[in-house]
């Protein structure tokens, strides 16, 4: 697999565009424009539409707490069934925009979700989403960490727009992160729950047909496939482990790291891993392709690329300082970060770079 590159957005090629300090998520819609999800020099999230060209389109939405506006839109922002779905976080607001010309529909308050009066969900963290084909929403929940360890299964529910449940019971459930709890903060900067990713994590893609592809637990190279009904179809394994876990080199905020981390295993009674995640990051694109970011070693990962029941394709060293954000059409689309070695946000370098993919037979 080759990538060769076709454009760029963002990062000052079109004078009427804003300055984002940095960009955080993108995705593609039926129309080939690209959505930039971003900060500007305020910190605030802004969505940016750029022409296929690279030329700046326009804003979705604005700051603030009105309708069609926000605060902090979550990074998994999404295009599906014609519209344009955005979940603020700081409103607990999910709103609706039209994925033609991005004009604003309706939003609705996710706290007066009738979903979240199921038993199976109660007292658990509406925490993602995930929008079907059908119009209709994969609510998703997490359970809230009382101790150092993991917490209840993530469960998935079918719910329409206004999150009324069209499916009493889970589609499907996956472990839940690991978490340290750190109950006596003191003054240091460790926050009071912490997902630990190094001890694996859960990862789940939709399908362009609403299946959907799992991963439990990412220091296993194991995918599931679970149909739109959540009925389990196949599974795709390769015997390939991560980098060796190293406590000593991780480093969390508050300079507590390899002593934060050693006192929640020892809480949760869980030994030291001997390998970190092979999986970080799982796409779907609109062949029903699938790609996973593999880590090769601590500082090297490659991006590879399966077919539907999970046959190598391709896979290729993954650029340094990319990670993909969509692939649509037959062109893979990447955010890019450069610092440049530099502490001072204006000095940044922030875009998403555009590739055509090309296949040949070796």
């Amino acid at each position: 697999m080759d990538l060769v590159q076709e454009q760029s957005f963002g990062g000052g090629n079109d004078p009427r565009e804003p300055y984002l300090i940095t960009i955080t998520s993108c995705a593609v819609d039926d129309n080939d424009r690209v959505i930039i999800r971003g900060q500007n020099n305020d910190f605030k999230t802004e969505l940016h539409v750029y022409n296929p060209d690279g030329s700046y389109r326009m804003q979705i939405g604005r700051s603030g707490r009105g309708p069609g506006e926000y605060e902090f839109v979550s990074n998994n922002f999404q295009i599906n069934a014609g519209r344009v779905f955005l979940q603020d976080q700081s409103t607990k607001r999910l709103s609706f925009f039209s994925a033609d010309d991005y004009s604003f529909e309706k939003t609705t308050n996710l706290q007066d979700w009738n979903v979240r009066d199921l038993e199976a969900v109660r007292d658990m963290k509406l925490s993602d989403f995930r929008a079907r084909s059908d119009g209709n929403l994969l609510a998703i929940f997490s359970g809230l960490p009382t101790g150092s360890g993991r917490t209840a299964n993530t469960k998935f529910m079918l719910v329409d727009t206004e999150g009324n449940v069209l499916n009493p019971e889970p589609l499907i459930e996956l472990p839940s992160p690991f978490y340290i709890v750190n109950e006596n903060r003191g003054n240091t900067l460790l926050p009071l729950r912490m997902q630990l990713s190094l001890m694996g994590r859960s990862l789940y893609v939709l399908s362009h047909d609403n299946a959907i592809y799992t991963v439990s637990q990412t220091e296993d190279f194991l995918i599931k496939k679970y149909d739109a009904e959540g009925i389990y179809q196949f599974a795709i394994y390769y015997p390939v482990m991560g980098p060796p876990f190293d406590v000593d080199s991780v480093r969390l905020p508050g300079g507590h790291s390899q002593l934060a981390i050693k006192n929640a295993l020892e809480e949760a009674d869980v030994e030291i891993p001997e390998t970190a995640p092979v999986l970080h990051n799982m796409r779907i694109d609109d062949e029903n392709r699938i790609w996973v970011t593999v880590a090769v070693d601590t500082e090297t990962s490659e991006w590879w690329m399966l077919g539907e029941s999970g046959e190598l394709l391709a896979k290729i060293i993954a650029p340094e300082n990319e990670a993909i954000c969509d692939i649509q059409n037959g062109y893979l689309y990447t955010k890019s970060f450069d610092s440049k070695g530099s502490d001072d946000p204006e000095g940044w370098e922030s875009k998403v770079v555009k590739y055509s993919i090309n296949l040949t037979e070796r």
